[in-house]
């Protein structure tokens, strides 16, 4: 009794397999195996265009970041926790309610900030941007009222009515020190540019 030969194909499921001999190649040709049949070439295909698109939108998703960039001075954006506790930084319009944090000053590499009751935050560099250190001051107004003020992943600007609302901003022009608002819980003061100093205190009173 005669053996069948081996079936080299590995779409092929056994009762699928059949007994006759492959044809020898053409002599200085190498054989194509007989399982290479246009549907395995056009599937194929498919998964070559696939991946092709698929590069594509990572190409485009990170140009499109490099384009944007990190931000700079001037640049406003708010602070949240992200897994393992580090902070991510999302920019928006300064005159948005979101925006709780401004860029005074921003510089490639890691540096300290200085003088100031800055919020320090670094930016870890890729392979395309350097890392950044930006300087970060409380971007308030006189008369805004905040919660959590000591955590910088959720402070937020809150109605003045508002329970959860713990102080009450006052702004002043130029740098000074706790003595020009006696009565705050806390005092912020930036070198700027502008030079001004943030009075804290709770929302029923009067600073």
């Amino acid at each position: 009794m005669t053996t069948p030969p081996f079936d080299d194909n590995p779409f092929r499921s056994p009762d699928h397999a059949t007994s006759s001999a492959p044809m020898p190649p053409m002599p200085g040709q190498q054989q194509i195996p007989h399982w290479f049949t246009t549907k395995v070439k056009i599937t194929l295909a498919a998964c070559v265009v696939l991946a092709l698109a698929l590069g594509s939108l990572g190409a485009m998703s990170i140009y499109w970041l490099d384009r944007n960039g990190p931000p700079g001075d001037g640049d406003c954006l708010y602070l949240t926790r992200e897994s393992g506790g580090k902070l991510a930084y999302h920019r928006v319009g300064c005159g948005t309610d979101s925006a709780t944090y401004k860029v005074d000053d921003s510089y490639t590499g890691s540096f300290r900030c200085g003088s100031g009751d800055y919020v320090r935050f670094q930016i870890t560099g890729t392979a395309a941007t350097a890392q950044r250190t930006l300087c970060l001051a409380l971007n308030v107004s006189t008369g805004e009222c905040l919660r959590d003020v000591d955590d910088q992943a959720t402070i937020g600007k809150v109605s003045c009515n508002d329970p959860a609302a713990k102080e009450r901003a006052e702004v002043i022009t130029g740098y000074r020190g706790e003595e020009s608002c006696p009565d705050a819980d806390q005092v912020l003061s930036y070198p700027g540019p502008p030079r001004r100093t943030v009075c804290l205190a709770p929302p029923g009173e009067n600073i």
